[in-house]
């Protein structure tokens, strides 16, 4: 079965507040170049969890949020990668420990044959917390005197404030040093330095496990306004699918064996413009990130005169000795005569 998409979560480990409130973010990409798809999201409770734990959830950036832990119906375009972010409130009666779930994405046409299960993402509840000590009474005519002072203080800061021609000059903040954080972290030093708007992109990097921050706009340093939208470039770990075209059917098979991949369908393409048993087309394309072991589909060259690809007793060999990557022979093969 071929994962129609690949799931990465912002983090593996979540927490919430005092009132059981929490959040969490997986970003979703479409495995094929060539075909959009109709999607939903759900979350899947682990053992000791409970899906009505799990208050919302928004698939797609033009979705708005659906009551539940399952989503609407979402649009995926060829290769793109969108978020998906989950709400949350665990009751103050659930016991401390550590609770798994799970985001499922699946096809609206096809849901018991075509979905993916993401990695488990871990919720750490604490909710054994001694109450605060009630506040000693005091004489409320402070309060009072206190809010004239502020006042007084805060009229006075308002008038030394220098103005222009178009009124008040307008406060910066200092954009933080992102590069090399956690998205997470990130997002928090953002909103710390009162920047609430970014938006985000994506680059391959199967060195790192989590989103991290890769490259940022404006510079770390740099004067900007609260409502500047801050850019990040987020790393999206994962495999890079070799270049096959050129190769033989052989040469390739041994290609994704050596990249952790699989050889999922071949099909034959007669044509007397390539050599026979040339790849002359792939599925995914070169370049684009997949999951280990996701199976890549090829078109092979035939002659036009003989439509069937070949058999090759070294492919079968090679295919015998990678049984945790190849499942399975790859429809279009035949034994023929040379």
């Amino acid at each position: 079965m071929t994962a129609i998409v690949s799931i990465k979560q912002a983090s593996d480990k979540v927490g919430c507040d005092s009132n059981g409130n929490g959040s969490c973010k997986f970003f979703v990409t479409n495995a094929y170049n060539d075909r959009q798809l109709l999607l939903k999201a759900r979350i899947v409770a682990g053992s000791g969890a409970d899906e009505k734990w799990f208050s919302s959830i928004q698939a797609g950036a033009n979705a708005k949020p659906t009551a539940g832990a399952i989503s609407t119906d979402w649009k995926l375009a060829p290769s793109a990668t969108e978020e998906v972010s989950v709400n949350f409130q665990v009751p103050k009666s659930v016991a401390d420990g550590k609770y798994s779930f799970h985001l499922q994405v699946f096809s609206v046409d096809r849901p018991d044959d075509d979905f993916k299960d993401g990695e488990p993402v871990y919720l750490q509840i604490q909710n054994a917390v001694a109450p605060p000590p009630l506040p000693k009474p005091f004489p409320w005519w402070i309060v009072a005197l206190v809010l004239v002072v502020l006042l007084t203080v805060g009229i006075g800061a308002w008038l030394m404030i220098p103005t222009d021609d178009n009124g008040p000059v307008v406060e910066k903040a200092k954009v933080p040093d992102l590069k090399g954080m956690i998205w997470d972290e990130a997002q928090q030093r953002l909103k710390q330095a009162g920047l609430s708007k970014f938006e985000t992109s994506f680059k391959f990097d199967p060195s790192k496990r989590d989103p991290i921050v890769l490259d940022q706009s404006p510079a770390a340093g740099s004067a900007a306004e609260a409502e500047t939208t801050v850019s990040v470039v987020l790393s999206f770990p994962g495999i890079a699918v070799p270049d096959l075209r050129g190769k033989s059917l052989l040469a390739a098979a041994q290609t994704l064996s050596n990249n952790n991949l699989a050889l999922g369908e071949a099909k034959s393409q007669p044509t007397d413009a390539k050599p026979e048993q040339t790849v002359i087309d792939q599925n995914p394309a070169p370049g684009q990130a997949v999951d280990k072991g996701t199976p890549i589909t090829l078109t092979v060259a035939t002659k036009p005169t003989n439509p069937i690809i070949p058999w090759n007793p070294k492919l079968f060999e090679l295919m015998t000795k990678q049984k945790q990557i190849f499942k399975v022979m790859p429809r279009g093969i035949e034994p023929a005569e040379q």
